[in-house]
């Protein structure tokens, strides 16, 4: 990419990270636990409005009606929208991943997806299930059939999404313990049952239900046999705004920190003065800066289509979530007693941040297949 290109393509990602702002500002600040449970307020009209602003179409190809924007450009969003609420940011992130991979296999088979983005780009496809808080590792793959026509059968647990979604982006296989594929399958169809919303520890907004298939139609999206391949793939462009949700639940939970300890009087002066509670400020802000930093890197090689950006991106990702438990908990420590209250913020970031460590798959899991490349990449 060019100079000027670069130039062009940071003022485009700064007008949507304003936009962002904005959204959350506007329709975030104030509601946060409307979205979560008992479910106050529906995420329908929150769904509708940010789809509207075209937040559901940053990775979406311009010739589909979306902006074609890269994973720096998704960071930045998520980051921001991440300050005041992550469980839509989870929600923009598992409609994105969808998209990522439906990309990948773009990448070796156009004309086979072109099909699919033509579903997928309808206002009524907005957004896409996925299970986006699993790796493929970690779930068993519904089985498909038929030849001419796809049918697939089995369970999909976990669906994010899947309870308000028209189309699912799933994982299927034509034998156990074979190679598996990703399909596009219609979840307002015959043969497809959902259960009740799941209730998870974060990201309550972000819905997910388990999903029942009887013989459900199913578009294969790019070769047979290529899942693992694409879902490496797309982890790895993922995972820069998969850590840019963990950094966003940290700038959050510092803001907050930092507002209550000026406030706050105790001994007869505000705790911000305490020296305790300063050590504990300046130790957030530090580890909110080196997550920044480290992004920042990352983000500089993937604007340079550099592959060297594609590992540390799954690193990031692993380190940057669990310096955001850390963080948060450390937020919820300066609040005292309030910081578990839902009168705050801090206890809800404290939950969200667990909950983005399984973002594309556990940490215990990413930190193995990390090692395992290095150990190959070695030759041991």
């Amino acid at each position: 990419m060019s100079r000027s290109e670069l130039a062009a393509h940071n003022e485009e990602r700064k007008a949507f990270n304003d936009l962002a702002r904005s959204f959350a500002r506007k329709e975030l600040s104030g509601h946060v636990h409307e979205h979560e449970y008992p479910y106050v307020r529906t995420v329908s009209g929150i769904v509708e409005t940010a789809r509207e602003a075209g937040l559901f179409g940053i990775n979406l190809p311009l010739d589909s009606g979306g902006t074609g924007l890269n994973a720096p450009a998704l960071a930045g969003i998520m980051e921001e929208i991440s300050t005041v609420d992550a469980g839509m940011a989870a929600m923009l992130f598992t409609h994105a991943a969808a998209l990522e991979l439906i990309a990948v296999a773009a990448d070796t088979a156009e004309d086979r997806c072109r099909t699919i983005y033509q579903l997928v780009s309808a206002p009524d496809a907005i957004p896409l299930a996925y299970q986006s808080y699993t790796a493929p590792e970690e779930v068993e793959p519904p089985e498909v059939s038929g030849e001419s026509t796809c049918l697939m059968s089995g369970k999909l647990p976990f669906l994010a999404l899947g309870g308000m979604a028209r189309y699912a982006v799933s994982a299927g296989a034509r034998q156990k313990d074979g190679e598996f594929s990703y399909y596009l399958i219609d979840l307002s169809g015959d043969g497809v049952t959902k259960s009740d919303s799941i209730l998870t520890m974060g990201f309550q907004a972000c819905q997910a239900v388990d999903v029942t298939l009887d013989n459900v139609p199913a578009l294969l999206i790019g070769a047979e046999g290529n899942g693992q391949s694409y879902f490496r793939k797309m982890q790895s462009r993922m995972s820069l705004p998969a850590s840019a949700i963990s950094l966003g639940i940290m700038e959050g939970s510092f803001k907050e920190a930092l507002a209550y300890s000026g406030q706050r009087w105790q001994g007869n002066r505000t705790i911000v003065e305490w020296s305790a509670v300063r050590m504990k400020l300046a130790e957030m802000a530090v580890q909110i800066d080196v997550a920044r930093s480290c992004l920042s890197g990352i983000s500089l090689a993937f604007d340079a289509a550099s592959t060297e950006g594609a590992g540390p991106a799954v690193a990031a990702a692993i380190h940057i979530s669990d310096m955001a438990c850390i963080l948060a908990s450390e937020g919820v420590q300066v609040l005292g007693g309030n910081g578990y209250m839902k009168d705050y913020g801090q206890e809800k970031r404290m939950r969200d941040a667990r909950q983005a460590r399984s973002l594309l798959g556990m940490n215990g899991l990413k930190k193995m297949n990390y090692i395992e490349r290095i150990i190959e990449e070695a030759d041991l």
